[in-house]
């Protein structure tokens, strides 16, 4: 017995602390995070021992992820009045935690791909009078995100009004792809190894 517990009292002294286990080092010998995002470290943000208890990415290459927007507008507003894009608005933070935080690039460690259906449809749109988030589409489209329509919402805005029959693709965002179905899609897509996101 006095020969386990001078053993277990070894083994206690010899094991990092956990602060170090929590917080510093990834497998991949980097520390995280590798980038501050407001400048500061983590300790000076949020108070002390805050970086210990933080859990960083395990991932950092090879990361794709599929998201839905199935919705305009990320409040219960009509879409003329909204002003916070449904999926749209956390895609930013999402690329800003990936690339400052954790040192990866879009194209090169991550994929992001956007499955736009059903209400999120009009997202997609060209006419800035129906849809006042275009550019926030052709931003994150400059970054490397890729942006597909399913088409069966795309019929539902040609019988609606919102698109021009046999002319629907013209007034789609340029850079904009086609799926068939959104639903069908997104499982599609989790087959090719993406991670569903629903913001």
């Amino acid at each position: 017995m006095r020969k386990k517990l001078c053993f277990l009292g070894l083994s206690l002294f010899l094991l990092p602390p956990v602060s170090a286990i929590a917080g510093g080092h990834q497998p991949d010998g980097r520390e995280c995070p590798v980038g501050l995002v407001n400048g500061m470290t983590l300790d000076e943000e949020f108070g002390p021992d805050s970086a210990a208890i933080t859990h960083c990415l395990k991932q950092r290459t090879r990361v794709k992820i599929v998201i839905q927007a199935n919705e305009f507008c990320l409040d219960r507003v009509s879409n003329a009045e909204c002003k916070r894009p449904y999926a749209l608005i956390n895609m930013p933070k999402m690329i800003e935690d990936f690339e400052i935080t954790h040192g990866m690039k879009l194209g090169r460690d991550y994929e992001m791909a956007v499955i736009a259906h059903t209400r999120g449809g009009p997202l997609m749109l060209k006419d800035e009078t129906v849809n006042q988030f275009r550019n926030n589409v052709e931003s994150l489209m400059k970054k490397g995100v890729r942006f597909y329509l399913c088409q069966n919402a795309t019929r539902a805005m040609i019988r609606n009004g919102l698109l021009p029959a046999r002319d629907a693709t013209a007034n789609i965002i340029d850079g904009v792809e086609y799926v068939t179905a959104g639903l069908t899609a997104v499982s599609d897509f989790q087959y090719q190894g993406y991670i569903y996101v629903q913001p």
